[in-house]
């Protein structure tokens, strides 16, 4: 049975969130804590974990988040203060549908405003879980932990599903703390954060948004494009991410030089290009086939032959795949487009 550390199954756990993740648990983090860290992350760098230690730390991590959501139902031991209640535990029942939660089949989702109460813990309920992660986005990750504290489980898993990829490790770390913060500041911590969460009235799809700046990048030179995804990069991964794979599209082989054309076509699986390329015009199939060996060709044409009868969103998602390689030879100046 495999027995690690403390420190070395957050350094686990970090290291399967990635780098960003990790920079921000070393900012929050200070003297033995921090060195231990850095001495299991390294160690994990040297000797990459076994998978066994990997479900053994998923599962942890399962469990912890379990038992962190439940802690909204427990109330917190803060001071008396002669003006305020004391601390209120969220409610324990959801306060809206949970079908609603899936806007992100919908372009465009618009949220009808909520019958509020006056109690700032209901309302901040009976709002969407996608509003409150928009009004706690910009804030630091005690303030996010003190507000999902409040809320119900359904609703505080959710809205952690909504917030950047980074920030949600942290929060559940912090999650396991006590709050010793004063009801008073609680309080004025809510209100605001129910004040501009009612302020996020509509969700506008990520790949909308994602085609929008790719479209916009398009008209950009190389030389201006690239600063430009790098400091998107540095702010919002994710978002930089979903710009980079709608900034080409699978139409551009055809502006593909033959040499170039032909780096991406030997990192292509067959079937895969033999997916994309059904209903293709019939220019950019000429200038695949012709830029193939005879061999590569034959089993081209193979696959095709195969997938005639292809769904309209397998071919897309073949496009994709083809796309997704040729994103790393751009990037990497292979290839230039």
């Amino acid at each position: 049975m495999n027995m690690l550390t403390r420190s070395e199954r957050l350094a686990l756990l970090l290291n399967l969130l990635g780098d960003e993740a990790t920079e921000i648990a070393r900012t929050g983090m200070q003297g033995g804590a921090r060195e231990e860290l850095e001495a299991a992350i390294r160690d994990f760098e040297t000797y990459p974990p076994s998978q066994e230690e990997i479900d053994l730390v998923l599962d942890d991590f399962e469990s912890y988040f379990k038992l962190a959501l439940s802690a909204v139902d427990q109330p917190e031991h803060a001071g008396p203060d002669e003006n305020l209640p004391a601390s209120v535990p969220g409610p324990k029942l959801l306060q809206i549908a949970e079908e609603q939660f899936d806007v992100e089949v919908e372009p465009t989702k618009k949220f009808a405003p909520p019958e509020l109460t006056g109690n700032t813990i209901l309302d901040l309920n009976r709002v969407h879980p996608y509003q409150v992660a928009r009004a706690l986005k910009d804030e630091s990750p005690a303030v996010i932990t003190l507000v999902v504290r409040k809320l119900a489980n359904e609703h505080a898993a959710k809205t952690i599903e909504y917030l950047p990829a980074a920030v949600r490790p942290v929060v559940f770390l912090q999650m396991a703390q006590p709050s010793a913060v004063k009801p008073m500041i609680e309080e004025r911590v809510l209100q605001q954060t129910l004040q501009m969460a009612l302020q996020v009235e509509e969700r506008q799809s990520e790949v909308d948004s994602a085609e929008m700046m790719a479209n916009l990048m398009r008209s950009l030179p190389q030389a201006v494009r690239a600063p430009m995804l790098e400091e998107l990069a540095r702010t919002d991964k994710e978002a930089a991410d979903a710009v980079k794979q709608q900034l080409y599209q699978f139409q551009d082989l055809e502006r593909l030089e033959p040499r170039d054309l032909q780096k991406l076509l030997a990192q292509c699986p067959s079937d895969v290009l033999g997916l994309a390329l059904q209903n293709a015009n019939a220019e950019l199939l000429t200038q695949v086939l012709s830029n193939m060996s005879k061999r590569a060709k034959e089993s081209l044409q193979e696959e095709m032959e195969y997938m005639t009868n292809a769904k309209e969103e397998e071919i897309e998602r073949g496009r994709a795949d083809v796309v997704k390689l040729l994103l790393p030879l751009i990037e990497s100046g292979e290839i230039s487009l």
